[in-house]
């Protein structure tokens, strides 16, 4: 622009639109990346028999309520974001233990092994997956006999 040139109006106008737009992205973006919610289960279970699960620990997850768990005890937390830390308390009078890590975006339920962890063994975050059981037909009764008849029995009246 020249000295005492405006700038056209049309162009700002544009300019300002394209900048809040991008704006927006980025934000919905941010706050999906730390707002996004795991599955996260914490396990005190046995790796091998050469490496035992702690007798009793307390567990904070993101310096959240602690949670008490026995030797093979699993329960559910719910973690919001990627990077997360942990601190375990031991009933037996061990130093508690810190340790950090982060969960990939797009999965849903992690398992934490706290043993794994706490020696050192990676991965001691990996994902969980549900597998749901084989359908036997015994849960309701065989369906193949439905059809024939067999499942209703009447007394003859209609």
């Amino acid at each position: 622009m020249k000295n005492g040139e405006q700038a056209n109006p049309r162009y700002k106008k544009l300019l300002i639109r394209s900048a809040v737009v991008l704006v927006w992205i980025f934000l919905g973006t941010l706050l999906f990346i730390t707002g996004r919610g795991h599955a996260l289960l914490i396990d005190n279970k046995d790796i091998e028999p050469s490496i035992e699960a702690p007798d009793l620990i307390t567990v904070y997850v993101d310096r959240g309520r602690g949670v008490e768990y026995f030797r093979g005890d699993r329960d559910r937390v719910v973690v919001a974001g990627s990077k997360h830390r942990v601190l375990v308390e031991f009933s037996d009078g061990t130093p508690p233990f810190e340790g950090e890590f982060t969960l990939p975006l797009w999965g849903d339920m992690y398992l934490l092994s706290v043993p794994k962890m706490v020696n050192g063994i990676t991965p001691f975050v990996e994902v969980f997956h549900t597998v749901p059981e084989p359908y036997t037909g015994e849960e309701f009764g065989d369906p193949g006999n439905f059809f024939n008849g067999d499942a209703v029995e009447t007394d003859g009246a209609i």
